[in-house]
């Protein structure tokens, strides 16, 4: 029974020694989505402060706060069976639309005129670009890949301010149009640890899953594909 148990172990051991998950020569791409978008959040936190409505006229309704939920795509070449460098890229958008109530006065006799309402849309982009290696643990089978990552790089952020009014007189100002600002974002660096788990239905396609931090997103999800340029077996 003892050397029943110990040839066991030794072909345990061999299996997960030969059937690593990463191959030296694999290209690997996935995209992922993640949840929650933390900074759409804090966004709906400082629209509703008192601070920033006083930079208004009037009566302040913020209509909706929308966005694309962080969305990271990641590639990987396998330098060997347990390390993997890549790159990383991802991005997200919150859009803001904002409604100022307020009354013309006469200035004249000090007297109502109107009812008018200014309309800002304020659109918030970042996007962050890096390197990412990996490090993959052994798994029994090569359909299993569990890794621990960390994309490193730069972020940039925009700023896009759309304005139209149903006061004439401020389109007046604006040369008769609708006006709309792009302004650049103090950016940053880029820094996303993660550990994930890839699983593959064949040699090519498979999921991923992602714990960590991406672009204020705690988990992602999504689709990874492989292929080996080298064909190791």
């Amino acid at each position: 029974m003892y050397k029943l148990r110990s040839l066991f172990v030794l072909l345990l051991l061999s299996n997960i020694c030969l059937a690593q998950s990463l191959k030296k020569g694999d290209i690997i791409l996935n995209g992922n989505i993640g949840v929650p978008h933390l900074y759409k959040n804090i966004i709906k936190v400082a629209v509703n402060r008192d601070k920033f409505k006083e930079y208004f006229e009037g009566k302040l309704e913020v209509s909706s706060i929308t966005g694309t939920n962080p969305i990271a795509v990641k590639g990987e070449y396998g330098i060997t069976k347990y390390f993997g460098l890549g790159f990383s890229a991802a991005f997200w958008t919150i859009n803001v639309d904002v409604k100022d109530y307020y009354n013309i006065q006469n200035q004249s006799q000090g007297t109502t005129l109107q009812d008018s309402t200014d309309i800002y849309s304020f659109k918030i982009s970042s996007k962050s670009y890096g390197i990412r290696p990996n490090l993959h643990i052994p798994m029994e089978s090569r359909s299993n890949d569990l890794y621990i990552g960390l994309g490193m790089g730069i972020t940039k952020n925009k700023l896009t301010i759309g304005f139209s009014s149903t006061d004439a007189g401020r389109l007046a100002k604006a040369f008769g149009k609708d006006l709309q600002y792009d302004l650049s974002l103090p950016g940053g660096v880029y820094f996303a640890p993660s550990i994930g788990y890839r699983h593959y239905f064949g040699e090519y396609v498979g999921l991923n899953f992602e714990l960590g931090y991406e672009k204020g997103a705690i988990v992602q999800a999504g689709i990874v594909l492989r292929y080996n340029v080298l064909k190791e077996d």
